[in-house]
């Protein structure tokens, strides 16, 4: 697929006007078990509604902020914090998968969209693949960044190859030997730990509780073959410095045989988009359509 960064044309005697301010709006969605934080940026009722998906499990929407910019006159951008996390309520039903979908779709019927286009960061991207099996009709397309794989198997290799780059940065003094933050941990997985780190990731959210519960409610699962049902438009994007290894990557591409896939590496990125976003960005409004062009 070809792909044109977009930017202002400009002319002798006349510039392009300025893009006009996005605003934001909070509100609450209410899940059989969890009542969540939601923010709204752009127009709820807008022709498109991307919904982001923040990574974890345990982490907050607010590092997610960013992607407010791809907001437009046809485009909302809707962050939420996931149940037990940042401003969303502790739940009553636990932290099974099945209870994350509800909770996405009670995002979208909060917001009011018929259909949604999901962006799923990480563990989010399995909550996006999970819902999209559910709700099929409800998805226009999906935007996977760094997400994890179908089956636990996949995902604890990916996660050796997460702990051996650890080690490496600890031996060369980097990520000090005594894990003290969530911050130590995530230098690794900048492509660059020299990285300087925005202040969306600077002290991002964290509960170890949700983590642990999360995955305990999952187990050894394996939902590749759910996946395989799937026909949706799939953006795929992986940064090649990713920690989790590419072989994640395409573990989760190998299980989507039937959707539309455009596979993406990002040169210079790592786990999170923060280190590429001209790159991220431009892939995401060339894959959403002239709607997102900015």
């Amino acid at each position: 697929m070809f792909v044109v960064l977009l930017g202002l044309l400009t002319c002798c005697t006349q510039a392009s006007p300025a893009p006009k301010p996005v605003t934001a709006q909070e509100m609450e969605a209410r899940s059989p078990g969890a009542t969540l934080h939601v923010r709204v940026a752009g127009d709820p009722g807008a022709d498109r509604v991307l919904v982001a998906i923040h990574g974890g499990p345990g982490m907050a929407s607010d590092y997610m902020l960013s992607l407010e910019q791809l907001a437009d006159d046809d485009l909302a951008v809707v962050t939420y914090d996931q149940r037990g996390t940042g401003r969303s309520a502790e739940p009553s039903d636990g932290y099974a998968m099945d209870r994350y979908v509800e909770d996405l779709e009670a995002v979208r019927e909060a917001v009011g969209a018929d259909a949604i286009y999901l962006f799923g960061h990480s563990w989010g991207g399995l909550v996006a693949q999970r819902y999209a099996i559910a709700h099929p009709g409800r998805v226009s397309a999906i935007v996977l960044m760094g997400s994890g794989a179908p089956s636990m198997e996949a995902m604890l290799r990916a996660n050796k190859n997460k702990m051996q780059r650890i080690a490496e940065l600890q031996q060369q003094g980097i990520i000090p030997q005594q894990i003290t933050s969530l911050g130590d941990m995530l230098l690794a997985y900048y492509a660059d730990p020299r990285f300087e780190v925005p202040d969306e990731l600077r002290d991002p959210y964290y509960s170890g509780a949700v983590e642990q519960q999360t995955w305990a409610a999952l187990g050894d699962f394996d939902f590749a073959a759910d996946v395989a049902a799937l026909t949706h438009p799939v953006l795929l994007l992986w940064g090649e410095g990713d920690p989790f290894g590419v072989q994640m990557a395409q573990a989760t591409q190998d299980a989507l045989v039937n959707a539309e896939v455009e596979f993406v590496l990002l040169e210079g990125c790592g786990h999170f988009w923060h280190e590429c976003p001209d790159q991220v960005y431009a892939r995401i409004r060339a894959f959403l359509g002239p709607s997102a062009a900015g």
